[in-house]
């Protein structure tokens, strides 16, 4: 009887042990991060400077494929454009036979709350506009890496790793054709 009672003891101190590792290892495992790859629309039309959605340049055809090669090996499971030619026609190459979910250009608090909330741990990709790429990182919270984007900047890629815990970042690095003209980063 006493055997029993001690090999009773034994199991529940291990079912104990077994069980309390369990907890730590939930409590204790990191949330998984966002990441969100943050591009402008590649070159557009400017000969007519009244056109208020002017298409891709043949070198923004160019990078759009571009954008397209440099993200071949990231599995992303979103695409953001706003309503805009120049953008959707950026992102279509990536996008073939996803949806796009579309985005107001200037309410940032939207995109990161919807990003966030519908995509949290994944990974997506938000085409923007020059104007409105710095404003996108500061809502998740990263520091801006430049003042300011120009008007003819068209390779910055931005990657933004927003994690369950903690403070959001950013990598800035160049794709496709580099523009020798543009903001330094």
């Amino acid at each position: 009887m006493l055997f029993i009672l001690v090999l009773a003891g034994y199991f529940n101190m291990f079912s104990r042990q077994a069980g309390s590792k369990d907890k730590t290892a939930l409590a204790g495992k990191p949330a998984s991060a966002t990441t969100v790859y943050l591009v402008r629309h590649a070159e557009k039309e400017t000969m007519n400077p009244n056109e208020e959605d002017p298409d891709l340049t043949a070198a923004g055809q160019k990078r759009a494929e571009d954008l397209k090669a440099y993200l071949q090996d990231v599995p992303l499971d979103a695409f953001f454009s706003t309503k805009y030619k120049r953008n959707q026609k950026t992102i279509a190459p990536l996008a073939q036979s996803h949806s796009i979910q579309f985005y107001e250009a200037h309410d940032f608090t939207n995109l990161r709350d919807r990003i966030l909330t519908d995509f949290k741990g994944k990974t997506v990709l938000v085409v923007a506009h020059s104007n409105t790429l710095l404003p996108i990182i500061e809502a998740f919270g990263a520091k801006k890496l430049v003042t300011q984007i120009g008007d003819n900047d068209y390779d910055n890629i931005f990657r933004i790793r927003i994690p369950g815990k903690g403070k959001a970042t950013v990598q800035a690095k160049k794709f496709g054709v580099v523009n020798t003209q543009a903001t330094k980063l």
